[in-house]
């Protein structure tokens, strides 16, 4: 699928909703999703439950976490190789 087609699938549509959410896409590959989304009842639903969602989340006041969580995700992060853990 290129960004200029226009036989969008629901999947081809879900694997760029997070770029999409984020204007993160280039100008042909949003009024492609566009396109789709108007005709298509269930992703319009998806899209627009999924903006609301990411929405509340980042109005959420960001908290610290707990010290004994933050131990165990570093922990696990440097059991994974992740070479941001540190």
């Amino acid at each position: 699928m290129t960004a200029h087609d226009d036989a969008m699938n629901c999947r081809d549509m879900a694997e760029h909703l997070s770029g999409y959410l984020d204007a993160e896409l280039d100008d042909a590959l949003r009024r492609t999703i566009e396109r789709h989304e108007g005709r298509c009842p269930p992703c319009r639903a998806f899209i627009r439950t999924l903006a609301r969602t990411v929405e509340a989340v980042r109005s959420m006041p960001r908290r610290p976490l707990p010290p004994a969580l933050k131990k165990a995700l570093r922990e696990a992060l440097l059991n994974t190789g992740t070479p941001d853990a540190q």
